[in-house]
């Protein structure tokens, strides 16, 4: 499919098998509550991007972001020693400049955010980053890869697409603090967030992702959300082997008064459920005027079971993750 955004204006809704060249949002001829169609470079600052890349190991978790408001730019870098329960991040926050973008096109993954010595460039397959201390150099199988496209409304007349992909093989090597160290599949597997839309003014969501593999060597990967992108569609799933399990809605249960107590996180179709450990958190609380973001990413194990389409029910034992609580005003 060429383009999300036909000639007539128009959205599919819906999950898609096939890949979407171009999500020409631009195209789409957005319009106020009441009807008033809003000019082309309006809907440009409306749009909201993001692409997110994280890497999931048993000694390490690492985690990579290019957010795109178009009036606003954040970029962001870290990695979780779990040995030593030690954080490494670099984060920036930044006007929206000719070295801060992502491209429209999801399968082809090219976005940067460079300032100074922070950097961000993801390439197709090529992953590069480099913050305080740390330098990474990796590829992404992304041809094997199976992402799961969806697109559905935000509101009453918005929509947003959406791209998850995990698991994926990846090789390469991090250097962090002087020190290289391998960072290649199986044992470690990395995942893709691709977003691009017209997002609700507020919004919020819970998310959970895994990218691992089984102790009998099987791939797996999770991706589960709640409070976005779940009207008449939802982006969950799990993948074992490569065959993709289709999940129903999920529920998120935790305190929000302290998130590093357990959360239980299952579905309502009963293939999901799952424990999730906190160990570490990467949090921020922006307040600037047009846009506020309280954000908190958990790198932590999980712990449960999951029932595939045929049936078969696997044990999640000690697997890695991330969670997530967000609320954002775009």
């Amino acid at each position: 499919m060429k383009n999300l955004v036909d000639e007539k204006g128009l959205v599919k809704f819906g999950i898609y098998d096939e890949p979407i060249d171009h999500i020409n949002y631009l195209d789409y001829p957005l319009e106020t509550p009441m009807g008033l169609e809003i000019p082309r470079w309006w809907r440009r600052i409306k749009a909201n991007q993001f692409a997110f890349v994280g890497i999931i190991g048993p000694e390490y978790i690492i985690g990579m972001a290019v957010v795109d408001l178009h009036y606003a730019a954040n970029g962001f870098l870290y990695v979780y020693d779990k040995k030593n329960n030690e954080m490494k991040e670099t984060s920036k926050l930044a006007p929206s400049l000719k070295n801060i973008f992502i491209e429209p096109y999801p399968d082809k993954l090219k976005a940067r955010f460079s300032m100074g010595k922070f950097k961000i460039d993801m390439d197709a397959g090529k992953v590069k980053a480099q913050g305080k201390d740390l330098d990474l150099d990796f590829d992404l199988d992304l041809k094997n890869a199976k992402p799961l496209r969806i697109c559905t409304r935000a509101g009453y007349r918005d929509w947003v697409y959406v791209e998850k992909t995990n698991p994926i093989k990846v090789s390469g090597k991090m250097v962090l603090g002087g020190k290289t160290i391998d960072i290649s599949s199986p044992a470690y597997m990395a995942a893709i967030d691709w977003t691009c839309g017209y997002m609700r003014r507020k919004t919020c969501w819970n998310w959970a992702s895994i990218s691992g593999t089984l102790p009998d060597s099987r791939s797996f990967g999770l991706n589960l959300s709640c409070g976005v992108n779940e009207t008449s569609f939802t982006e969950n799933f799990f993948m074992v082997d490569g065959k993709r399990t289709k999940v129903d809605t999920v529920n998120f249960v935790f305190d929000n008064k302290d998130l590093f107590k357990p959360w239980h996180i299952t579905s309502f179709d009963k293939k999901v459920d799952l424990s999730f450990f906190p160990e570490k958190h990467r949090g921020e609380k922006i307040s600037a005027f047009l846009i506020a973001s309280r954000f908190t990413q958990l790198m932590g194990i999980y712990e449960g079971s999951i029932e595939t389409d045929s049936g078969e029910v696997i044990s999640i034992a000690g697997l890695p993750g991330f969670a997530e609580d967000h609320y954002a005003k775009w």
